[in-house]
């Protein structure tokens, strides 16, 4: 019996349409129904736009982060129209949803820290060691790492290599999401843990 953990994501959802579901939702209007007329903007074939619907489900709905966003309505949709704040907003909502998301981007902060660039196959290689190295680790590395490159946290400037970018800028409140979106991942920190020397934040000029 196999000891690793489920990845989760088996679909890309592409940032525009992540926003305007996160809209909906905050607004009172993100159901089913239009989270589908939503994927099928994007995909076609019935199989792709259901495992579409449902990953903008779980960003939003079934975020642990949505009660906080919610309870900051406005200066969350404010946030999302300043590119910086955009960023850490998107890039702390994914992760919340996806503990694949947080993990590759801790790895890649902790080795971004001491180099330039990382490559793919060293990425590959730190995430397997947690979640196998079945075809599903490839098919969620493709789904999640585009997320975040659309999002602006770090840059691909070429194929097979990634490189560091500095959120700056940012609103209190964009900086407060992705703060929580680390704190979910570890739970025995208090909530008011100095974390910023962590490797997760690698990615926000402080």
């Amino acid at each position: 019996m196999s000891n690793k953990i489920e990845i989760g994501i088996n679909q890309r959802i592409p940032i525009g349409l992540l926003e305007m579901s996160i809209q909906a939702v905050l607004e009172g209007t993100g159901t089913p129904e239009y989270f589908y007329e939503l994927a099928a903007t994007e995909y076609h074939g019935e199989n792709r736009i259901k495992k579409a619907t449902y990953v903008m489900n779980r960003l939003t709905h079934r975020n642990p982060l949505m009660p906080f966003l919610q309870e900051h309505k406005e200066e969350v949709l404010a946030g999302l129209r300043n590119k910086p704040s955009h960023t850490l907003i998107l890039s702390g909502i994914i992760n919340s949803a996806y503990s694949f998301g947080y993990d590759l981007t801790e790895i890649l902060g902790k080795y971004l820290h001491v180099q330039e660039q990382v490559p793919t196959h060293l990425l590959s290689a730190k995430l397997a060691e947690k979640y196998g190295s079945n075809r599903s680790l490839p098919n969620a590395m493709n789904c999640i790492i585009p997320m975040h490159i659309e999002a602006g946290l770090f840059h691909r400037p070429y194929p097979g290599f990634f490189e560091l970018r500095k959120a700056e800028n940012y609103s209190p409140l964009a900086f407060e999401v992705y703060r929580r979106s680390f704190l979910q991942h570890n739970p025995a920190l208090p909530h008011d843990a100095e974390i910023t020397d962590y490797a997760y934040f690698e990615f926000v000029q402080l």
